[in-house]
């Protein structure tokens, strides 16, 4: 789970920001919201980002994304795409260091400090902890200091030779890829590190678009029922989510095959060709001990006087289809303890569907957690979202900055919609008067 990130330098975040997963244990009401680990570290499941366009909201999500890809491909970065990265607006824009911290605890339960500072010419600083959660000391894993390197388990001078000629030829890549090259360094934290990042965080951008949609659901018989259990509780009209499959030759002998390369796929031997329109990923072939299979998405909708019938995903609107692509992250979330971000998750979808996805969410039992970016103002109702689980994001002189709605005293009474519309808390559009 994620428990902090601190961002400076970076984007439109000039001075230091902070965003947090820590509840205000003050607060009784929803108390079912927050999971406990460690024993005794209070966490929150769940977090809403709120801002005006253009406040830096989707900037804290490219900053998670930016450790997590740090932190998993050594050659995500280089000389020419860092200074896209660099707070612009200044003079001395790039002088000073990117700099970033992220505390997360692994499903396993480890505590992890990772901190990185980032100039024109590469990493000048980098750090892996494992943290002490505010009780104790932070211990070292490995800290590097332009090319001094130092490690909790000790190394062999020929090891040592070796990580810093890799350093040397890979100035932008993290110590946590090393090992994806040569595993040279035996301290198992950091592949616990990294594991984390790559199979426990899970970002979805506005525009993620999943072309093996179709693969994931027809894998798993779990993630059907999941997304039959959610689109009947926030009642999209769909009682049920299934992949259905054919023979392919069986198939197009009775259908028109569309924009399906039959000869493309009449060459297949293995793997799986799948079929997109409009965002959409209408049909998947595959190949099965050695037979050729077309699979799509169904739908059993209602009409009238109880009467159904499965519906495929080209029939089903752009809310629907939305919904359809977010429900293996939440699953993910919800079943399978990872931490999903997901970038406006009202996008193309209605706000009462916004609300009671978000109710559904934090009335489930679940180790994970979902933090997204919104500008739907229906969820701020303290009967099913808590104070400290709002974030506002809004900007002064090019710079953003973030701070919690919990900054507030608010009681616990309060319309909290009504006030942010009013402007009490800040981060919302100012809107000029124009010149007729």
């Amino acid at each position: 789970m994620l428990l902090r990130i601190i961002l400076k330098n970076f984007l439109s975040f000039n001075d230091e920001v902070q965003f947090d997963m820590f509840p205000n244990m003050k607060r009784t009401s929803l108390s079912n919201h927050i999971e406990v680990l460690n024993d005794n570290l209070p966490i929150l499941k769940m977090a809403a980002i709120y801002g005006a366009n253009g406040a830096g909201k989707s900037n804290l999500l490219k900053g998670i994304n930016f450790i997590k890809a740090l932190a998993t491909d050594k050659n995500f970065l280089g000389k020419e795409s860092i200074e896209r990265y660099f707070f612009a607006l200044k003079e001395d824009a790039g002088v000073q260091p990117i700099e970033l911290t992220i505390e997360f605890i692994t499903k396993e339960g480890m505590p992890f400090i990772y901190s990185v500072e980032i100039g024109r010419q590469g990493i000048l600083y980098e750090t892996l902890q494992v943290s002490g959660l505010g009780v104790s000391e932070n211990t070292n894993v490995f800290t590097r200091k332009g090319e001094d390197v130092q490690y909790a388990m000790a190394v062999s001078d020929e090891v040592e030779r070796m990580v810093l000629g890799w350093m040397r030829n890979n100035p932008f890549a993290s110590l946590l890829t090393i090992n994806n090259d040569m595993p040279v360094l035996t301290d198992a934290n950091i592949n616990k590190a990294r594991k984390w990042f790559e199979a426990e965080l899970l970002i979805i951008g506005l525009h993620s678009f999943s072309p093996g949609l179709i693969s994931l659901f027809k894998n798993s018989d779990d993630l059907n029922k999941f997304a039959s259990e959610l689109f009947n509780t926030i009642d999209l009209g769909i009682s049920g989510v299934k992949v259905e499959t054919e023979n392919f030759e069986d198939w197009v002998s009775t259908h028109d095959v569309g924009e399906l390369p039959v000869e493309t796929v009449k060459q297949m031997r293995s793997g799986v060709l799948s079929e997109v329109i409009d965002f959409r990923n209408t049909r998947a072939v595959s190949v099965e001990k050695g037979v050729k299979k077309i699979s799509q998405m169904m739908f059993e909708q209602f009409g009238q006087n109880g009467f159904s019938r499965d519906m495929d995903i080209q029939s089903q609107s752009d809310g629907t289809v939305r919904l359809l692509s977010l429900v293996p992250a939440l699953y993910d979330a919800m079943k399978l303890g990872k931490t999903v971000v997901i970038d406006e998750l009202d996008h193309s979808i209605h706000p009462h569907l916004v609300r009671e996805l978000v109710r559904y969410f934090s009335s489930q039992e679940t180790t994970g957690q979902l933090i997204f970016t919104t500008h739907q103002t229906c969820l701020l109702n303290q009967s099913f979202i808590r104070t400290d689980e709002v974030w506002l994001v809004e900007k002064k002189d090019g710079g953003s900055r973030m701070y919690s709605l919990n900054d507030f005293k608010i009681h616990n009474t309060i319309n909290i919609e009504n006030g942010y519309i009013e402007g009490r808390y800040g981060a919302i559009p100012f809107i000029g008067e124009m010149d007729m």
